[in-house]
């Protein structure tokens, strides 16, 4: 899967110019494989993935938690300064607001996997026969 998206890496002392890239999204899941000869139905982590990206894609990526930027908003764009005072200013609809502190590749990855707070597991054994177990991810 794969989105496109402007950031900048900032932080104390430090900004990266303005720029994008084209990202590529990668699921890796590790388990058992089950009577059905799936670890996990690659269909239903595609229809996530897509819609992660879909979010993602051609949008300024906002990191929220910075704390090297000022981030305000008005009704309708969201005001960046940085530190060496440079100034933003991007439309709310083409903005990502992200619980991150850099918009760096790894904190993306770190953010995708936060969302993933259930996990279930179907054994089917014949059609509408199925036990399922279901967790919580706890953070």
């Amino acid at each position: 899967m794969k989105f496109n998206a402007a950031h900048f890496i900032a932080y104390k002392g430090f900004r990266e110019k303005l720029h994008g890239h084209n990202y590529r999204l990668a699921v890796i899941i590790t388990g058992q494989i089950g009577p059905d000869g799936y670890v996990v139905d690659f269909g239903d982590v595609k229809k996530i993935s897509r819609v992660i990206c879909k979010d993602l894609n051609e949008s300024f990526l906002v990191p929220m938690n910075s704390d090297a930027l000022k981030i305000t908003f008005d009704s309708t764009n969201v005001h960046i300064i940085t530190e060496d005072m440079a100034e933003f200013s991007f439309p709310k609809a083409d903005c990502s607001l992200l619980p991150i502190v850099h918009s760096s590749a790894e904190e993306l990855a770190i953010h995708i996997e936060r969302g993933v707070s259930k996990i279930e597991v179907s054994i089917s054994e014949a059609h509408q026969q199925f036990a399922s177990y279901e967790r919580t991810i706890l953070a």
